[in-house]
């Protein structure tokens, strides 16, 4: 894809910046990252060019989405399992059951791509970037498939 070069001078100009922008909300150096080049990715596909103060805001709100997504999947998280190192305690019923309904809820509600996207994230602790390789998708297809996994569930299970 041909990048517009006014595009690519504001990637140029602003990248550092707005990397510690989203490094110092997320903590997080891969998040960050992450954030940063779905901006910039959504520019490039949209062939527009927006000026700093776009790319702040946009970084920014990004960042306080995922966020806000991380609560939830924190909790998504702990209830998908995770391989060998699943707590042993054992679950009350009424986790069980909300465990097992968030399970069938993911496995009849969610497209087949979003529930692998979520099941490679959350189960398999893989990044943004390794589950775009490895589902061939943009980043950015990784994390709009996990923001609309997570808004679902949410809608569903935190009325």
């Amino acid at each position: 894809m041909n990048v517009n070069p006014d595009i690519k001078r504001l990637y140029e100009q602003h990248r550092e910046a707005l990397l510690r922008l989203s490094l110092r909300l997320l903590g997080d150096e891969e998040e960050s990252r992450d954030v940063v080049s779905d901006v910039f990715a959504r520019l490039a596909e949209e062939q527009r060019a927006e000026s700093h103060a776009y790319l702040f805001a946009a970084v920014r709100n990004r960042c306080l989405n995922l966020l806000r997504h991380k609560r939830l999947s924190e909790r998504v998280h702990r209830l998908l399992p995770i391989g060998e190192d699943v707590n042993e305690e054992q679950p009350t019923d009424e986790t069980d059951d909300e465990t097992d309904a968030i399970l069938a809820f993911i496995e009849t509600e969610l497209t087949p791509q979003t529930r692998e996207v979520m099941q490679l994230r959350f189960r398999d602790q893989k990044s943004y970037r390794e589950i775009a390789g490895q589902l061939g998708i943009s980043e950015a297809a990784v994390y709009k498939h996990l923001a609309q996994g997570i808004r679902r569930l949410k809608a569903r299970f935190n009325p």
